[in-house]
């Protein structure tokens, strides 16, 4: 069948506050100035932000804050971009956290026999064929993906342990220099955040290609009868979100100078948590990589400050809990009625 989805319209119903085109916000009725979850993420941020600094004039509006706010958000960022995707598509991956773990472990690990580039290129290549996994399970076998990605998730963290034990150090210089390089006062993951986030929101806003994922979340089987190849691209997108979230597990073993099999633990709800914030729906087709970024910055900040106030872990577990399950309601009250 010949590909037409470029003139599929969007199979999102248009009744009043539904978005007519993918990707936009969705807002309150019909207002000069819409009420969208990103103005409101927006106005929580700059509340947040300025809050912080009259709290601690002296700590929290300084460079040195800035740039550790900036180095600490980065990797999640680039993991963001790619969960974007998949939630753009309708599903969403918990097995970062742990493939995160799994490639900087296995590129640390590989380092000891393989020159650095060739060890850093196969534990992206490992990255990319763990998404492929996901992929295969949850578009070619049907699994759910909640289930599947929570099974791949023990998997890779069981390797990342079996593998790396509490931690592998001593890394070279060398590597070292992948995540500890700065250039004008920031380090190299904030750099890597930039390029793939530039580079994420023109693919996903303007090629053809990456398009497709707003219909395929918005409605699977109208996408699949227009001609695009529903289960070929969700493979795809599980392929990218593994290799960004190897990337970031090589590049923040490369910046602390030690690959640590439970890195990433944690990552994948935090991470949901911001894409969900910044836009994105549980139910697909809606969703921007500058709304991705936005709702890790805002969750980033949030860290930020109570680390500040000098917040216990256990505290601070609880707060990101509250954010995770508000994140949800905001996605149930804004997403469109099909």
């Amino acid at each position: 069948m010949p590909d037409v989805s470029d003139k599929v319209i969007n199979p999102v119903s248009r009744q009043p506050g539904n978005p007519s085109v993918p990707g936009s916000s969705l807002s309150f009725r019909h207002s000069s100035f819409p009420l969208t979850r990103e103005t409101i993420l927006l106005a929580l941020t700059v509340l947040a932000a300025a809050t912080a600094s009259f709290a601690f004039p002296r700590s929290f509006p300084t460079w040195p804050n800035l740039t550790a706010l900036l180095r600490n958000m980065a990797l999640d960022g680039v993991m963001a971009c790619g969960m974007m995707v998949l939630m753009v598509g309708g599903l969403f991956d918990l097995s970062i956290g742990s493939m995160f773990s799994m490639a900087g472990v296995l590129t640390a690990w590989m380092l000891g026999v393989l020159p650095g580039g060739v060890a850093v290129a196969a534990g992206l290549g490992i990255a990319a064929l763990g998404g492929a996994l996901n992929g295969w399970i949850v578009a070619k076998v049907k699994v759910n993906a909640l289930i599947a990605t929570l099974g791949t998730m023990q998997i890779f963290r069981g390797v990342a342990v079996l593998v790396g034990g509490p931690g592998i150090s001593s890394l070279s210089a060398g590597f070292g220099r992948i995540g500890q390089t700065e250039w004008l006062g920031l380090q190299s993951p904030i750099w890597l955040l930039v390029g793939v986030s530039i580079a994420g929101q023109f693919l996903l806003a303007k090629t053809r290609f990456f398009r497709r994922y707003y219909y395929i979340g918005a409605n699977p089987k109208a996408a699949l009868l227009s001609g695009i190849r529903v289960e070929q691209m969700q493979v795809f997108a599980f392929v990218l979100m593994g290799l960004l979230a190897g990337l970031a597990g090589i590049v923040f073993a490369a910046r602390v100078g030690t690959a640590t099999s439970t890195a990433g633990d944690g990552a994948e709800l935090r991470i949901i948590t911001a894409v969900i914030l910044g836009g994105a729906s549980l139910s697909g087709g809606r969703g921007t990589i500058w709304g991705a970024l936005a709702g890790v910055l805002f969750i980033a900040l949030i860290n930020n400050i109570m680390i500040f106030a000098r917040l216990s872990p256990e505290w601070q577990s609880i707060v990101i809990g509250c954010v995770l399950v508000l994140a949800v309601g905001l996605d149930r009250l804004w997403a469109p009625k099909r």
